[in-house]
């Protein structure tokens, strides 16, 4: 009988404390800002379309991000299986030793999984070759840079059960067809790797102030920009930043990570609505400076920003994708910089850049029988998009995917960006997607596209569907 009473006695205090879970929610709110995401909002049972079929499935993930002492009760669980199992119990935090943490995302650059094939090393090296041309046709220099993932410049801190791959990651099948398209790239593995310092944050996925001035010192270098460096610059140690993996694996726990604080102070100033390093677009002014920079970055440009715009009369820099060159023709700039994060590169095939497809002289010496190739032009502005897939057959690893446009007796070709458009929008799998931007001026109404590939030597001509 004593049991029985014990066991509803347990039942009631387990039903009130899930009870009051959610009771408290409205007056114990999580701070997501810490996670830097987005908790999600209640959801609504009907929609334009009628039910909501994924009412109960959001109503979940609404609850998962907003109980009270949700965080609390994360970050108690997360210290618990830190200290006894030596895990983390955030699928996108891996722990590591000496209190490193790493982020999960880039974990399939360390141990060789899902690495892009030769056909997209030598596309991700076209988009960059494509924009480096737009952009010295416009009088600009260009500079494409990848910043290295943590785990790749400092692995000994990772877990012992995460093999590192012995073949070769995106990185590396990326620098060979780099090389052979003459990209004008910075290649800041390498010279991290020749630094014996540890510039990179151990709480944060990202690099230090530290690891800030030495790649815009590289990075400026490579344009050929005089700039202060600050390889000298006096300097002290400040726990002050705050980790992005660190608030992720412990939200409610306030440890700050150590920076590099430098004595000198900046002199650009923030013009425009954007005021923060993480805000989507940036526009500064440093009236002591010249030339005009468009920056295009992630996440990694955030403390590279203030360095970089110290040395700028103008300085744009944006998150945004595509990328719009129109933004760098707007600016009249000088100096065009793409940065992106080595787990990242997958992306850079994943959209089409915004700018004008350059005209090229190439002719079509046969027809592509039967080819299961795809032309679809949409309105965009200004421009059409004309974009698509080639069939694979007549395509090879090293083939550029062009536009024929015959209005008439005129006829022109362009060359597209081997990258996706929209990817979901077809159910498309192979390895030659093409896009490409043209003033509408160019596609007047009934003219005949079609697409030319060139394999082997031969340049194949695609009746699109």
């Amino acid at each position: 009988m004593k049991k029985n009473i014990w066991n509803i006695i347990y039942i009631v205090l387990f039903v009130g404390v899930l009870a009051s879970l959610s009771v408290l929610m409205p007056f114990f709110k999580s701070d997501m800002s810490r996670e830097k995401r987005t908790a999600a909002a209640f959801p609504k049972p009907f929609t334009e379309k009628g039910i909501n079929i994924k009412f109960f499935k959001q109503l979940d993930d609404y609850f998962s991000d907003n109980f009270a002492f949700r965080q609390e009760l994360s970050t108690a669980d997360a210290v618990i299986k830190a200290k006894l199992f030596k895990s983390s119990n955030q699928e996108r935090v891996v722990l590591g030793s000496d209190g490193w943490l790493y982020y999960s995302e880039s974990m399939h650059d360390y141990l060789g999984d899902d690495v892009i094939s030769e056909r997209r090393a030598w596309r991700t090296a076209r988009v960059m070759k494509l924009i480096e041309e737009h952009c010295e046709g416009k009088g600009a220099k260009f500079l494409f840079t990848i910043a290295p993932n943590k785990h790749t410049l400092y692995p000994e801190h990772m877990p012992t059960n995460y093999l590192k791959t012995d073949s070769a990651t995106n990185y590396d099948k990326l620098l060979e067809d780099i090389a052979g398209q003459e990209v004008s790239f910075l290649d800041l593995r390498e010279a991290f790797w020749s630094d014996e310092r540890v510039m990179y944050h151990r709480y944060d996925s990202h690099w230090n102030n530290e690891g800030a001035t030495y790649a815009v010192d590289k990075m400026l270098n490579a344009v050929d920009k005089p700039h202060y460096s600050y390889a000298e610059e006096p300097h002290h140690i400040e726990k002050s930043h705050r980790g992005d993996l660190y608030n992720i694996l412990y939200p409610s726990i306030d440890e700050l990570d150590e920076n590099v604080i430098y004595d000198k102070e900046h002199e650009y100033v923030y013009i425009g609505p954007g005021q923060d390093v993480e805000d989507p677009m940036l526009m500064t002014k440093n009236a002591d400076k010249e030339g005009a920079l468009v920056m295009f970055r992630d996440s990694y440009g955030n403390a590279s920003i203030p360095y970089i715009a110290d040395e700028y009369k103008d300085g744009t820099f944006t998150k945004g994708q595509p990328a719009d060159l129109d933004l760098a023709d707007t600016k009249k700039a000088d100096t065009v910089i793409y940065e992106i994060v080595e787990r990242n590169i997958p992306w850079i095939t994943e959209y089409v850049p915004y700018m004008d497809a350059p005209e090229r002289q190439i002719e079509a010496t046969e027809e592509a029988e039967n080819a299961d190739t795809t032309v679809t032009i949409e309105d965009r502005g200004k421009r059409y998009l004309v974009y698509g897939h080639a069939d694979d057959k007549y395509c090879d690893e090293t083939s550029g995917i062009y536009v024929k446009i015959a209005a008439g007796t005129e006829m022109h070709i362009y060359e597209a960006f081997p990258a996706e458009y929209e990817q979901s929008k077809e159910a498309y799998e192979g390895d030659n997607p093409y896009g490409m931007y043209i003033d509408k001026a160019l596609l007047p109404e009934g003219a005949a596209v079609t697409v030319l590939s060139v394999k082997d030597g031969i340049c194949y001509e695609h009746k699109g569907k």
